[in-house]
């Protein structure tokens, strides 16, 4: 009675290993023996746990995109059961994030195994480089040094397109050495993100800050989720360099949760980001944001995003 709880924000990965759960099963019998369950439905999904599988020798469970903190007594004292389930019969459930404190989580944990699918964070161009050379390896592939610059430039922490744009590359090889050129022309640089825009206005660049605007635009990507990115990015910003120009002495992973960051690691590249930004400036910055937003919930057109944007990264050239 394998007990499985995956979770994470890499969906792609994550349903991969789904996927290979569900191959696990005969597949003649795979429609009678593999279900899936919303968190709501937990006593169905618990009471096909205890079903006997039809013509096969497994059965899979899934109950997805579980909150387990809206789990309480009531859903703590339903899972009682999975002690008692038949060794056929294999039970995952998968959440985006999981906090271990929870009487629910621990119950879980006890009878179950946690697995973590976790995006790598897109400034760790390191650690991406790394998962894209592991991935080319297990297809056989090989990258040349300046191919591999491009692919962590042009597919960023991506896994599902990873996966797709790798399996491409190898067919166009067959075992010839991939040129940066061609590479080019078969995966096209698609990884402008807000992140790069709140980039490019910290570093005062107007010019690049037009063309990912206007690239983030061409894609549809709705002005106010942009704005919203630009406030988060620079909000952080703000608290990190108060935190750092603050005299107390505190140690990183105090000042990380002072931040309100999920991981400490990340404040060693903010440290850079902010090391020749002022306070007031980032106020500024924020504050003209805050306005921004106010104004396109309110209604008002999306002409309002560029000339703003541009203000702002004059503020920080100055």
């Amino acid at each position: 009675m394998p007990v499985h709880i995956f979770v994470g924000d890499d969906t792609y990965t994550l349903n991969q290993a789904l996927t290979k759960l569900k191959r696990s099963l005969h597949s003649t019998w795979q429609a009678f023996n593999c279900h899936a369950f919303s968190a709501a439905q937990l006593p169905d999904a618990l009471m096909t746990a205890q079903t006997p599988p039809l013509g096969d020798m497994l059965r899979v469970v899934v109950v997805e995109q579980c909150q387990f903190y809206h789990f309480g007594a009531q859903q703590l004292a339903q899972l009682q059961i999975i002690a008692h389930l038949p060794e056929t019969t294999t039970l995952v459930f998968t959440a985006a994030s999981i906090d271990k404190r929870l009487k629910v989580v621990k119950h879980l944990l006890k009878h179950g195994t946690l697995q973590e699918f976790v995006l790598i964070p897109p400034w760790r161009t390191d650690l991406i480089a790394d998962a894209i050379t592991h991935q080319a390896k297990v297809i056989n592939l090989t990258l040349p040094k300046d191919v591999l610059l491009y692919l962590v430039e042009a597919i960023g922490n991506d896994t599902a397109r990873l996966a797709s744009e790798l399996q491409k590359l190898a067919t166009f090889a067959q075992g010839q050495r991939l040129t940066k050129q061609a590479v080019q022309q078969l995966v096209p640089c698609q990884t402008q993100t807000s992140l790069q825009l709140a980039e490019a206005m910290r570093q005062g660049d107007v010019s690049q800050v037009l063309g990912l605007l206007h690239e983030l635009m061409s894609r549809a990507e709705v002005p106010l989720v942009i704005v919203a990115t630009l406030l988060t990015q620079c909000r952080t910003w703000l608290w990190v360099k108060s935190a750092l120009s603050d005299r107390a002495r505190r140690s990183d992973t105090e000042i990380a949760h002072l931040c309100g960051l999920g991981n400490p690691k990340r404040l060693y590249y903010l440290r850079q980001e902010v090391a020749k930004l002022s306070v007031n400036t980032l106020v500024q910055a924020v504050t003209q944001l805050l306005a921004l937003e106010v104004s396109l919930k309110q209604g008002e057109g999306a002409a309002l995003v560029l000339p703003k944007l541009i203000a702002i990264a004059h503020l920080f050239k100055r």
